[in-house]
């Protein structure tokens, strides 16, 4: 709209409001802060008519005013009070920062007791935020709960601009690198953003525990649905980034920036552990063929779990990760006709036996977490047992160490809910067309409908030759939660 227009719209409003109701105009007027001229012509007006093309400027006057006082005041308030971003550090303390578009803090609140000792009385309000985080980083150092032994601390970043708070996340974990740098300590900094939901929020009150590390440790426990959120809850930021680099690539990690390594310095370390492992077993390493050593928590402890097979015993040790006593060990009949390099008898190698399990399912590599890889004699024959897991499900295969061929495998689905039916149940007979379909050359053998954990599901074995099947499907949507292939030797 033109300026010329404009002016003609306020000039017909305003005359039309006030043409007949002068003490309406004289109480806006008295309720402004008017010149001198202005005042004059507010105390005379009810002596003299005034012209109405000057009631309407001085009214016009006015509106302008008390517009730009308003919008200067949403202005500063968005830009110097309002909350514009919520950032939580987190190690062992918790603290979380509010502040503004401008990046200064608002407010800072300590998250547990911990976090009081840190905050140490420091008032950082209208702070910077780099200035801020290096007095608390500063603070964090003091009082040891950062130094080369505890290296990691977690930063999430909340915003409603998913694009401004992935770029305050990176900016962040910048700058407490740097920081970090400074003071010769070599941080492992992890970085989210986050944002707020009934879910999380009820998480992080169950276990009195922040939101960032509630975050956290969902991620972590879907990851590697072994662990359960009450004992990850307990450990400190650092021991949650240990086991999350034990853990490998996953689609799940994604979720999570990282920069750094964390030190495992207050630990044995893995080559102690098998040190340990391979004493306790009598062994040298010449002796045996290591199969895995990790970082693992279990039973409350963070231990090494270390597996290693001769060629006829196969070893399973767990080696406390402070202390490098041996918590358990297993030993267990291990046979091979030959050996070979990959491993006893084994002519496809590890890898191979991954990728043969993961074709088959329909899997990437990168949506794949394994949790079991080992090489066992089943029957005087040598397979690769595998067990790995999606978002949605969990999966163990065997797979044959000289042919690479899948002798079995089993699907299990995490989600239980949803529906592909539109909440109908299916019949006995749709569920027989839906195993059947699975393996069109296949006889049922057996079919019976059970109860499990509150939910009817058809429990059907098929065969075909020499293999055998065994699917379990859910009644109320017709899904198939359970598909097992086994050959019958």
């Amino acid at each position: 709209m033109k300026n010329r227009e404009m002016e003609q719209k306020i000039k017909m409003t305003i005359q039309h409001s006030f043409s007949n109701d002068s003490d309406r105009l004289q109480k806006i007027l008295s309720e402004c802060d008017l010149s001198k001229g202005e005042e004059y012509m507010q105390q005379n007006i009810a002596k003299k008519k005034t012209p109405k093309w000057v009631r309407w400027v001085s009214v016009a006057a006015a509106v302008v005013c008390v517009g730009i006082i308003s919008t200067f005041g949403a202005v500063y308030y968005t830009q110097n009070i309002s909350v514009d971003s919520e950032i939580i550090l987190d190690v062992n303390p918790s603290i979380e920062m509010s502040i503004n578009a401008k990046e200064k803090v608002v407010d800072v609140t300590a998250q547990n007791e911990d976090a009081v000792a840190i905050l140490d009385g420091m008032d950082l309000k209208g702070t910077d935020l780099n200035v801020a985080v290096n007095a608390l980083l500063g603070s964090l150092v003091k009082h040891g709960y950062i130094d080369e032994l505890a290296n990691s601390i977690l930063v999430t970043v909340e915003n409603d601009n998913a694009n401004k708070g992935a770029q305050l996340q990176q900016d962040l974990v910048a700058e407490i690198n740097r920081i970090l740098s400074g003071q010769s300590i070599q941080g492992a900094v992890l970085g989210q953003n986050i944002s707020k939901n009934t879910q999380l929020q009820e998480l992080a009150n169950q276990y009195q525990i922040s939101l960032g590390k509630a975050a956290l440790v969902q991620t972590l426990t879907q990851i590697n649905p072994l662990y359960s959120i009450e004992e990850m809850s307990k450990l400190s930021i650092h021991e949650l980034n240990l086991l999350l680099e034990s853990q490998g690539n996953s689609q799940q990690n994604n979720k999570i920036q990282s920069t750094g390594s964390a030190s495992d310095k207050a630990y044995i370390g893995e080559e102690k552990a098998k040190e340990i492992a391979l004493s306790h077993a009598g062994l040298s390493e010449n002796d045996v063929t290591i199969q895995k050593i990790k970082l693992d928590y279990d039973d409350g402890m963070v231990e090494y779990d270390v597996e290693f097979f001769t060629a006829t015993q196969e070893y399973d040790y767990n080696i406390n990760a402070q202390t490098g006593d041996v918590v358990s060990n297993e030993i267990e009949p291990f046979h091979a006709n030959n050996t070979s390099p990959q491993g006893q008898g084994a002519t496809i190698t590890l890898e191979q036996a991954k990728q043969a399990a993961l074709s088959h399912a329909g899997v990437s590599a990168n949506a794949a977490s394994f949790k079991k890889v080992e090489l066992e004699n089943d029957d005087n024959k040598l397979v690769y047992e595998l067990e790995f897991y999606t978002l949605d499900a969990e999966y163990d295969y065997k797979i044959d160490a000289s042919s690479g061929a899948v002798l079995s495998y089993d699907q299990e689905q995490f989600n239980q809910g949803g529906s592909s039916n539109n909440g109908s149940s299916i019949s006995e007979e749709e569920a027989r067309r839906i195993a059947q379909n699975k393996a069109p050359n296949a006889q049922i053998v057996s079919f019976q409908l059970e109860r499990d954990n509150g939910q009817e599901i058809y429990e059907i074995e098929l065969r075909e030759g020499n293999i055998e099947y065994d699917c379990e499907i859910r009644k109320s949507d017709g899904a198939i939660i359970k598909w097992e292939q086994d050959i019958d030797d």
